[in-house]
């Protein structure tokens, strides 16, 4: 990815992230339990889409992507195929494959806490 586009992406400063944090913390524990159905594709809803991808860096991964960066994701989507796309814990698996969970535009210290207040290690 250029320096430019992640230069963007840590200028980002996304309203709601305690909503992004509870959504992201919910998703992991869903994956780890074995609750979460993973259905490769888009999924549109209130303030955010879900954006499942079946074979980034040879895994799942599961992108919680706020409205209004959806149009910049889905640039760094075809930009950096081959990258992390922000910050992402693996979760589980899924048909043999690693699933992770990331939340595009909240910094990763915001969503660590968010497991470590939830219990999760």
């Amino acid at each position: 990815m250029t320096d430019s586009l992640w230069n963007r992406l840590s200028d980002v400063n996304i309203e709601k992230k305690e909503t992004y944090q509870k959504i992201f913390t919910t998703i992991v524990q869903q994956v780890q339990n074995n609750t979460f159905h993973i259905v490769p594709g888009e999924t549109e809803h209130k303030d955010y889409f879900l954006v499942t991808e079946e074979n980034r860096m040879g895994a799942y991964f599961l992108h919680i992507v706020p409205k209004e960066l959806y149009s910049f994701f889905k640039e760094l989507q075809i930009k950096a195929p081959h990258q992390f796309l922000g910050f992402s814990v693996l979760a589980g698996k899924h048909n043999g494959k690693e699933v992770r969970v990331s939340c595009f535009g909240v910094q990763c210290n915001i969503l660590a806490k968010s497991l470590i207040k939830s219990g999760m290690h």
